[in-house]
């Protein structure tokens, strides 16, 4: 795009999601208008209005835009053969690297509160699957004895904390090394779960051949 506002509608409507997830970021969805999304864009309102039919949608999408790929990377995970530990670790540094990747400034997308607005219903619907569905992966690590029996939950939202945790370093950029970040995380979850800690060298290189199938599987 040659300058704010310009350009094909897919680029205006990427700026849009970039200025909108940066204003979320630091003033908070509710201390945002489509007003201050506009003028960030360098636009009318009436033009934003011509790519999306209220801020509820701009978020939606700018959700959407984490929580489908991500639906896509854990069922991957699931269908794969090999252990859990290898599968959750794979998952976990190819969840983690997307997600410090993406363009917009993810600080300001994941709000309980807005979250349960009407409008953002499927949205939340489809965080609170992803989280079943992580939370299944960890489960079938526990029953083949790979793992140690914590509950399933706590886990899925001990991960939540420490990707949260990584957004928050990255700041209102894409990282430059998303892949360190998201083995750290990786190596770090599924060491505390191993039954035998010693195990984690080869579920590295396991994980290793299965990262690139699940990073794939999005469409």
């Amino acid at each position: 795009m040659s300058g704010k506002g310009r350009g094909p509608d897919g680029a205006a409507r990427a700026r849009i999601l970039v200025e909108a997830s940066r204003l979320f970021a630091v003033r908070g969805f509710h201390g945002t208008s489509t007003r201050d999304i506009a003028a960030a864009v360098g636009i009318r309102q009436p033009t934003l209005y011509s790519h999306f039919a209220s801020k509820h949608a701009i978020l939606a999408a700018l959700l959407d835009a984490d929580l489908r790929p991500a639906k896509a990377r854990v069922c991957a995970a699931l269908d794969l053969d090999g252990s859990a530990a290898a599968r959750l670790h794979a998952l976990l540094v190819a969840d983690v690297s997307a997600i410090l990747s993406l363009p917009y400034d993810v600080r300001g997308f994941y709000n309980d509160e807005v979250l349960e607005l009407l409008e953002l219903d499927a949205q939340s619907k489809l965080r609170a699957e992803l989280h079943a569905l992580t939370t299944s992966l960890i489960g079938i690590g526990i029953e083949a004895g790979e793992f140690l029996a914590e509950d399933p939950a706590f886990v899925r939202g001990a991960i939540t904390g420490l990707t949260l945790q990584a957004v928050s370093e990255r700041g209102s950029q894409p990282s430059p090394d998303p892949s360190r970040a998201a083995r750290r995380i990786a190596d770090f979850v599924v060491r505390a779960l191993l039954v035998d800690p010693r195990q984690l060298a080869p579920v590295q290189t396991a994980s290793a051949a299965m990262v690139r199938l699940i990073a794939a599987a999005v469409p």
